[in-house]
């Protein structure tokens, strides 16, 4: 786990030790949903560049939890100190239980919720389609994802599912007709259907519902060090480029950016009742002096 930095000549003292093997690095341990090489890749890979430039605060290796589990264990994880870092959309409750370094990490787009729908029921959402009809219609989400509470308190006819099966079952119900959509963020929805390789299922063409939220890296209550050393991280990052290059690495991420430029597409924007505020330098990539800033002064 995450040890404090020692200040002035001790934090010296510790550098020099280190540098001549005498300390061992400590270990961040990240949770996450699910396994496999593909899952959080961009999220690990920032926090293991936000740690890698500020090499002032000591020596660490990052690693995985040993077990995948749904978001609400690894906040149970995170408090217990069994982890020290998790990645989640926001929400107060979130934040009263955990750190949040608040820099959005998908530029405020974890809000921007597309629709995977059949083919043959494109005719199904015209359009024309106004916010009132896209509520009637049925949808499905994970249990413990706070799209599920934002969802249903703005009136849309959704459901959720079990976190264990959401990512065969969510599909297959659509697949089947079970619901008419599976409302996914704007970020990971052409990797799913491309992973999922359905010959059923389509990116529904006309509509994006839109809430205020954010993406974050949380930390463990009794390691705000921890937390202030991924801020500071983050912040040179994008002083430097590095998060926009390391943004726009990423095939997925780049074809977010076309879907949200496509003017055939009506964004319909409804409030978020999980979170109590919103940010103004969402867009980092737009505001990065602004971002950079505001991410130090709001992560003390």
């Amino acid at each position: 786990m995450f040890m404090s930095p020692a200040p002035g000549l001790n934090r010296l003292l510790f550098f020099l030790l280190a540098i001549t093997g005498y300390v061992q690095a400590d270990e961040i341990v990240y949770t996450r949903a699910f396994d496999g090489s593909e899952y959080g890749y961009y999220h690990r890979d920032l926090l293991r560049h936000a740690l890698a430039v500020t090499p002032e605060f000591g020596d660490t290796d990052v690693v995985a939890h040993s077990h995948p589990m749904p978001q609400g264990r690894q906040i149970v994880t995170l408090k217990r100190n069994q982890a020290d870092v998790m990645w989640s959309m926001t929400s107060d409750e979130r934040e009263a239980q955990l750190i949040p370094v608040r820099l959005p990490l998908l530029k405020g787009l974890a809000g921007y919720r597309l629709l995977i729908i059949r083919k043959d029921r494109q005719t199904d959402f015209p359009a024309s389609l106004a916010l009132p009809g896209l509520k009637q219609k049925t949808a499905i989400q994970g249990n413990d994802w706070p799209d599920l509470i934002i969802l249903k308190r703005q009136g849309f006819s959704v459901e959720g599912i079990d976190w264990s099966e959401w990512y065969g079952a969510m599909f297959n119900m659509v697949e089947r007709g079970v619901v008419d959509s599976f409302p996914r963020n704007i970020i990971e929805v052409s990797r799913d259907l491309a992973r999922y390789e359905s010959q059923v299922l389509t990116l529904e063409r006309y509509h994006i519902i839109r809430y205020p939220t954010y993406e974050y890296l949380f930390v463990r209550p009794s390691a705000p060090q921890l937390a202030r050393r991924i801020a500071v991280g983050l912040s040179r990052m994008i002083k430097s480029g590095e998060m926009e290059a390391l943004f726009m690495r990423h095939e997925n991420h780049r074809q977010a950016m076309t879907i949200l430029n496509d003017d055939a597409r009506t964004i319909h924007d409804i409030a978020n009742p999980t979170l109590s505020y919103s940010l103004d330098y969402a867009r980092w990539d737009l505001q990065p002096h602004k971002a950079a800033t505001a991410l130090l002064t709001k992560s003390k």
